[in-house]
């Protein structure tokens, strides 16, 4: 059953990846713009994960005040990429490829947020640590 959704994850990945591309070409073709780009990725995936992290500070009860600061400033990222969207293109595009980036950026900032934090367990280069004496 774990092959089966391995193989499920990888083809719902290469399906999106092939939206994405064709969704790039076709407003590059048509309205000389691009919304799936490196510079849109950074800002989107930066903003999930504060407003994620805001929320789970909000939820811990900790400091409120922080956590409303922290999705104030994911949201306000996201704001912004919208803006520019809108600025850059016609109206019809500018809502469709909005919509695109707030839907598909999300699983692509989860799994950013996974590979970023394996990258730094690994080089960490954490290793097991043995109990010798168990008194």
């Amino acid at each position: 059953m774990l092959m089966l959704t391995l193989i499920g994850y990888l083809i719902v990945a290469v399906v999106v990846y092939g939206f994405i591309q064709w969704f790039n070409n076709y407003t590059r073709i048509q309205v000389r713009y691009e919304f799936f780009t490196m510079n849109h990725s950074v800002a989107m995936v930066l903003s999930y994960a504060l407003i994620f992290f805001g929320y789970n500070w909000i939820q811990n009860g900790d400091d409120v005040l922080n956590g409303v600061i922290v999705i104030g400033i994911g949201i306000l990222i996201l704001i912004r990429v919208m803006m520019n969207n809108f600025a850059k293109t016609p109206r019809l595009y500018a809502i469709a490829g909005s919509l695109a980036q707030l839907i598909f950026y999300i699983p692509i900032a989860i799994g950013a947020v996974i590979i970023v934090f394996v990258m730094m367990t690994w080089a960490s280069q954490t290793k097991p640590v043995y109990v010798m004496n168990d008194d």
